[in-house]
């Protein structure tokens, strides 16, 4: 697989002690992301939208574990050294070193970033990798 970047992915998690959602940060090196560019026409003109794809290796290099979704929920916030895959998660277009307390931290800061809308596990044949597809 061909790949031209890194990805930083936050995940999401319901924290008990203050009714709040969280965010865990993990880095991914090594990825293939395209950005697709939509423009449809619609009742009040056009309208525009990017349909994020993104592709990681199963051997891409990154500081966490990957964990299926269910371990995730399951252990609630004992979730350090690892990463999952799920709806709603976020997923940043290069290196970011910054804790999130809210997904507009990050259109604060100007990064090209989207919400996970689609994943599939497809480590298994000749090219083992994991399929995102955002918006």
């Amino acid at each position: 697989m061909i790949t031209n970047a890194d990805i930083t992915i936050y995940n999401h998690y319901y924290d008990k002690e203050t009714r709040l959602d969280k965010w865990h940060r993990t880095i991914i090196y090594g990825v293939h992301f395209y950005v697709d560019h939509k423009v449809s026409v619609g009742d009040n003109g056009l309208n525009s939208a990017d349909i994020y794809k993104i592709r990681i290796p199963g051997d891409a290099r990154c500081m966490n574990q990957y964990i299926s979704e269910d371990d995730w929920i399951g252990r609630g916030c004992d979730i350090l050294g690892c990463w999952t895959l799920q709806n709603d998660d976020l997923a940043v277009l290069g290196v970011c070193s910054v804790d999130i307390e809210k997904p507009a931290d990050l259109k604060l800061m100007g990064k090209k970033y989207c919400k996970i809308t689609s994943w599939s596990d497809n480590r298994f044949g000749g090219l083992p990798h994991w399929r995102i597809g955002g918006e």
